[in-house]
């Protein structure tokens, strides 16, 4: 895995390419309305570093809270980008969407995003991401026990 990647241009999101792969559990973070960006991260500890995820800007999503048996991100096939569509009545459909597909176990859940990116660092839980920025009051932080 690199440790850090962006990718938010056509040639990097072909139909059915595998984006993303990593054994770790994931937790969704935080997620912001108002800069529709969705943080997942891995829970530091011990000698393991943390990995952020960040999708923005989200148009639709389907998440579970935690994906605890791995993590692959891939490009939705063009049935599969067609089902979300269908099920989002309400999203404009346009070039610079990516449906993604975010497959743990037997689960498969789903982002449409127009970019995604990560990074690997040995920053804590609590430390702000690379990747993303929060407003004051809804930075993890800030919010979280």
């Amino acid at each position: 895995m690199h440790a850090r990647e962006w990718l938010n241009t056509d040639d990097r999101f072909v139909p059915g390419t595998e984006l993303f792969r990593s054994n770790r559990a994931f937790a969704v973070w935080a997620y912001t309305i108002s800069h529709s960006q969705l943080l997942l991260r891995t829970r530091t500890g011990g000698e393991q570093s943390r990995i952020d995820i960040v999708f923005k800007p989200v148009l639709a999503m389907k998440l579970q809270a935690e994906y605890r048996d791995g993590l692959v991100i891939r490009c939705a096939g063009q049935t599969e980008a067609e089902q979300i569509y269908a099920e989002h009545a309400g999203i404009r459909r346009d070039a610079g969407a990516r449906c993604l597909i975010l497959e743990t176990g037997k689960d498969r859940d789903y982002v449409v995003t127009y970019a995604v990116g990560w990074a690997e660092d040995w920053a804590t839980d609590r430390d702000p991401s690379e990747l993303a920025g929060f407003a004051p009051a809804s930075d993890p932080a800030r919010i979280l026990p």
